[in-house]
């Protein structure tokens, strides 16, 4: 999983819920099955198959902010990935239609009897956008010697997916179109765990061998020639203009093609623009200076009565599978030179019964009704509604707003106010105020973390808002953990396994404190055996009773409070053709975008 920059698509100017307040009585559309609410307005989308496009033209997309890097290796936010990750094709992936999984750049699989190994045979011919032969060893060696090398620390979240079963994967070279990858036990996430992007190795090895592995944290960095970045996806990049644009153009080397024969991708060219803020970005829409648009909930009303006037239809996606929640560090400093979290924040932030107060500050119903515009579903688990890993009971026993329970569990472990300031003090007389952080311009998490210090200086406790830049947020919970609460989001899938980056304690993303040796604590080493549980098996029951027990440990002992999930709608420009995202990572935009052509 990565972090994501925007909380969803939904925001809203502060002013609109000050004073506001609501109980957790939302109705929830059941979406269980899949279902999603029709808004009025918007166009369902029917999954089908492809249609045959025809080649040339371009497409303009939005872009936040500039990537950080054009490292696929290092990237771990959609700012970066939105790019990188066009630049790779993984050996499977899931059908856009079905969501089963199929053959990318592989041609076939086997998987042995005692379905721990899964052996791929190349499609023939592959080549890098170079023209320099894709091979076997170009998964082989990226996985033995540059993923699962501890010198290079910006692979640690893709080591922790390729250590998901339980130990690390074997990755053997059979010859040049062929590979083996063996895991150490049954695991119901082989095939995503094999879907790290192969590397360049005829560039990737020479560096390593001159300068150390060391220097992959850095390769590929902004300042490079990106003409130079080579590209096994659909595209490669043409240009970077900080703070302007990112152009992509097909890759002549890519193999996939449509039904009729004709080489993929249709279009010429996709320009990402730099935008500096979602209003810019609406505007640019309405303009018609961009081909695509993740509709805030405000965005609705100013574009759905216009779309026949402008040439652009809206389309209900479905609900986002992202999480938006507040974390709250308990990573102890240990030591000279180690980074955490000081006294005293680390004891109020570790005391579970002020994590509960805090939980009991989410309105739910007034962010979806004010700061969502109705279109959004409460959220209680990290699971999305649409997955059938999703524990119905969440729902029941997750703690609902109720700011007069959060104000007596501060007074049950003596956070009171000593001095008639208005302010609690803990037991030794410390003020009890904490930074609660989000990424700057995402407005909607803006409001989100106004809206929650309101309600915490209502019980007594001073939330100080701190809007940041996004890249340096990641930074803190990635590296430096000099932070205290965050609110921050998470791609999602149907499948939680994606998760093993975040949930199991010794991974990468584990907010919470990232990459223990062993868990610290005895909650975290339960959910470890209960991911085990849910992910060593093939058996969907089994699955479904292991994801129940570690939702039900994480509601409880609340290392992350969630608020809720959008409703997920995109605008198109009627030229385009081919339009069928789902509301899923890889597969909403970007899962069409070398299918997408011009119509017109």
């Amino acid at each position: 999983m990565k972090l994501t920059r925007l909380s969803g698509i939904l925001v809203i100017v502060a002013a609109l819920f000050i004073g506001c307040g609501g109980g957790e009585e939302v109705t929830i559309v059941d979406t269980e099955a899949g279902d999603t609410p029709q808004f009025e307005g918007l166009t369902d989308i029917d999954h089908q198959e492809w249609e045959v496009g025809s080649k040339g033209g371009r497409i303009m997309l939005p872009l936040l902010s500039d990537p950080k890097t054009f490292n696929n290796i290092v990237a771990d936010e959609t700012s970066t990935t939105d790019i990188t990750e066009r630049l790779f094709t993984p050996i499977v992936r899931r059908n856009q239609f079905t969501l089963e999984w199929e053959p990318a750049l592989a041609e076939s699989w086997e998987i042995s009897e005692d379905q721990k190994t899964i052996t791929y045979t190349l499609r023939e011919d592959l080549k890098w956008s170079d023209g320099e032969p894709l091979t076997a060893s170009d998964f082989v060696d990226a996985v033995n010697d540059i993923y699962y090398n501890e010198a290079i620390g910006g692979a640690g979240s893709t080591r922790n997916s390729l250590n998901g079963a339980g130990g690390p994967s074997v990755w053997e070279l059979i010859d040049e179109r062929t590979f083996s990858v063996t895991v150490p036990n049954v695991y119901a996430g082989l095939f995503g765990l094999t879907t790290v992007a192969p590397l360049p190795m005829h560039i990737i090895a020479p560096l390593v061998e001159a300068e150390g592995p060391e220097a992959i944290d850095s390769f590929w960095g902004v300042d490079t020639d990106v003409t130079g970045i080579v590209s096994s996806g659909a595209f490669v990049v043409s240009q970077y203009l900080p703070g302007q644009r990112v152009i992509l153009e097909a890759n002549p080397h890519y193999f996939e093609t449509d039904a009729e024969g004709t080489q993929l991708p249709y279009v010429d060219e996709v320009v990402f623009q730099i935008v500096t803020d979602q209003d810019t970005m609406l505007q640019n829409f309405i303009a018609g200076d961009l081909s695509y648009l993740a509709l805030r909930g405000e965005d609705y009303g100013v574009l759905v009565d216009r779309q026949d006037e402008l040439g652009f239809t809206l389309y209900n996606v479905g609900a986002n599978t992202a999480t938006n929640f507040i974390t709250f560090n308990q990573n102890p400093i240990e030591g000279e030179g180690d980074a955490g979290l000081e006294e005293p924040e680390l004891t109020w932030l570790s005391n579970k019964s002020f994590r509960k107060a805090m939980a009991h500050l989410v309105d739910r119903e007034t962010i979806i009704n004010n700061i969502a515009f109705g279109f959004g579903y409460p959220q209680y688990s990290f699971v999305p509604r649409i997955s059938p890993y999703y524990w119905d009971g969440a729902d029941e026993v997750a703690l609902k707003y109720d700011p007069q329970a959060a104000a007596d569990l501060l007074d049950s472990i003596d956070y009171t106010d000593r001095d008639g300031d208005g302010i609690r003090e803990d037991p030794n007389g410390n003020r009890i105020s904490l930074n609660l952080s989000t990424n700057s311009g995402a407005r909607e998490r803006e409001a989100i973390v106004t809206l929650f210090a309101q309600e915490a200086s209502a019980v007594g406790v001073e939330i100080n808002v701190n809007p940041i830049d996004f890249n340096t947020l990641v930074g803190q919970l990635t590296s430096s953990y000099d932070w205290e609460m965050i609110v921050i989001g998470l791609t999602g899938s149907l499948d939680p396994i994606s998760g093993v980056n975040v949930y199991p304690s010794d991974g990468a993303l584990h907010m919470i404190e990232p990459a223990q040796e062993s868990p610290r604590r005895d909650w975290e080493r339960r959910v470890d055996e209960a991911w085990e549980v849910a992910n060593f098996t093939t058996d969907e029951e089994q699955r479904k009773e292991g994801w129940q027990t570690i939702q039900e440990i994480w509601i409880e002992e609340l290392p992350w409070v969630f608020t809720y999930n959008a409703a997920v709608m995109h605008g198109y420009v009627n030229s385009l053709g081919n339009i069928y995202p789902h509301p899923i990572e890889d597969y909403d935009w970007e899962g069409i975008l070398h299918r997408v052509y011009l119509s017109e």
